[in-house]
């Protein structure tokens, strides 16, 4: 075994064309969306950008990125290579640190709901119990967090939805539930206060390209024989908060809003159609990245303890 191990090694080593520099140039094409963008205005860096990768797709023999206008695209053979660079940087990296008594860094990808009123306010107990990790929070969507677990390029996801991938693993982090947040000068003096009529009473602000929100409330609308008055929309959770409590608008938010409104000044009404928007929440990693980088799979056991709870 030993000695098919050297002839292995010896036959990967035995043309020019593959170094460190290469890969990792490799890795910044493709982190910045292409050859001009990963090197700016500087002309020689574009030039030698360009020659390494002709010099790698050589040393392979096989082209790694698709030729032609638009977008850079990865050949299939690119997105295998990406994906062995990721993994193998990422667990240099770590052993790196490791050699030198620096803290470990993890990535965590998340939705920016999740990281402000879920996550961040869980990180005082992490940080106090493991002092020598230090974690970084991406504000993801859910695509984006899946892709980058796949490739390497991130470590950790907190999603709502996972895929058929049979290389990520994952662990329940609790339920996301939502209700009707309203400034209660809009309930006060109603009858029916926990009516689902409010919504057809109280101008809404919806959130922008959230289907299951809008096809909720249309068709309770419908059902009720209600009005929408939707008077803003806006691209996030956070937004959505921010406009409850400083202007006269409603909107449906997990109910994780709740620890940033003023419970004085903004009701959180629980409608029971609202029930079908509930969704498990998840902490996924790459079952290939637990075997070569030591940290991710006891972290994932910290992660999933620290960011567990009834959401």
């Amino acid at each position: 075994m030993h000695h098919n191990c050297e002839i292995m090694f010896e036959d990967l080593f035995a043309m020019s064309g593959l170094s460190l520099e290469r890969l990792k140039s490799f890795a910044d094409i493709v982190a910045a969306g292409g050859i001009s963008a990963a090197a700016g205005d500087d002309s020689n860096r574009q030039s030698q950008f360009s020659r390494q990768l002709k010099e790698l797709e050589r040393y392979f023999g096989a082209e790694l990125i698709k030729r032609g206008r638009g977008p850079m695209k990865l050949t299939p053979a690119g997105e295998q290579l990406h994906r062995v660079i990721s993994h193998a940087f990422g667990s240099l990296q770590e052993f790196r640190r490791h050699c030198a008594n620096r803290p470990i860094e993890l990535s965590i990808g998340a939705g920016e709901s999740l990281i402000q009123w879920m996550l961040l306010p869980r990180l005082p107990q992490l940080v106090a119990e493991h002092p020598q990790v230090t974690v970084s929070f991406q504000n993801l969507r859910t695509d984006e967090i899946l892709k980058q677990l796949a490739d390497g390029t991130l470590d950790f996801g907190v999603v709502t939805r996972t895929n058929s991938n049979r290389q990520l693993e994952s662990a329940p982090l609790g339920q996301l539930e939502y209700a009707l947040f309203v400034p209660s000068e809009l309930v006060s003096g109603k009858r029916r206060k926990d009516s689902v009529e409010l919504i057809g009473r109280v101008p809404l602000a919806l959130l922008l390209g959230s289907d299951s929100v809008r096809q909720a409330l249309e068709d309770l609308a419908q059902q009720h024989e209600l009005k929408l008055d939707v008077r803003l929309r806006l691209s996030s959770y956070p937004q959505l908060a921010a406009a409850v409590q400083n202007l006269k608008v409603a909107a449906v938010m997990p109910t994780l809003a709740a620890s940033s409104l003023p419970a004085d000044r903004i009701r959180m009404i629980h409608l029971p159609f609202l029930d079908r928007l509930s969704r498990r929440v998840f902490l996924v990693w790459n079952r290939k990245a637990t075997e070569i980088r030591p940290s991710i799979g006891p972290y994932a056991k910290v992660f999933g303890k620290c960011f567990r709870a009834t959401a």
